[in-house]
């Protein structure tokens, strides 16, 4: 499939170039997203090792294209070797599917890159997650043509995490945790989006604190529509 990639990359580049010395300029806007619409229509336009190859450098500024395609060459032939990033830190495809892609950046940074189906759209969310002191995520989410979208996913807030009897503990879990530190993970396939809760890591086993019985491990999420709502 790498093969491919460069292919169709160079030929979307050939294809831009020759369309703006015949059209009239186009807006930033379009100019910006012309090389994605155009390989939108290859064959394997829309699945996860494309979007990661067509990322803006905005989108993924420590690696350049060059490198996420030397990465995506080295998973594919089997190849456990990294690749360096733009800051000179270890980059590494880890999985890929179809609909989702993982990798890392340096010693402590992780990212997940899924294509979910939200509506008639299709929708990119890119996880990354920081493992230190404890793993903690954020997600962006953008449009098939890498436009910044609204998040998908309302922040949960303290009563989402809460479990039955955590509902009536809801003071002393909040003065024992002020946050809750999560991780996520995605099944595209599934339309599934999971937040681990992370925050014991914080904590040794002596001193843990007794509100973490009320609070749930995980928060599940499945995509309705073009939002994503817990289960």
């Amino acid at each position: 499939m790498t093969r491919h990639l460069h292919a169709l990359i160079l030929w979307a580049t050939l294809c831009g170039a020759l369309a703006a010395t015949a059209a009239e300029p186009d807006t930033p806007e379009q100019s910006a997203a012309a090389p994605i619409s155009a390989t939108m229509t290859a064959r394997d336009a829309g699945s996860a090792q494309w979007f990661f190859a067509m990322a803006p450098d905005d989108v993924l500024p420590l690696l350049a294209v060059n490198t996420r395609l030397d990465m995506l060459d080295y998973y594919n032939s089997g190849v456990q070797r990294p690749s360096r990033d733009a800051a000179g830190g270890r980059a590494i495809v880890t999985s890929s599917t179809g609909s989702r892609i993982t990798f890392e950046c340096g010693d402590s940074c992780a990212y997940e890159l899924a294509v979910f189906r939200a509506g008639t759209d299709t929708v990119v969310a890119l996880v990354e997650t920081l493992h230190y002191p404890m793993a903690d995520s954020r997600i962006e989410w953008y449009s098939s043509r890498w436009e910044p979208l609204r998040p998908l996913l309302a922040e949960p807030q303290l009563a989402d995490w809460l479990t039955g009897d955590g509902r009536k503990h809801a003071d002393e879990v909040r003065a024992a945790l002020p946050f809750i530190t999560a991780s996520a993970t995605t099944d595209p396939d599934s339309g599934m989006l999971t937040l681990t809760r992370t925050i014991d890591g914080f904590f040794t086993d002596a001193d843990k604190p007794k509100a973490l019985q009320w609070v749930r491990p995980s928060i599940s999420y499945t995509i309705k529509g073009t939002r994503f709502v817990k289960k």
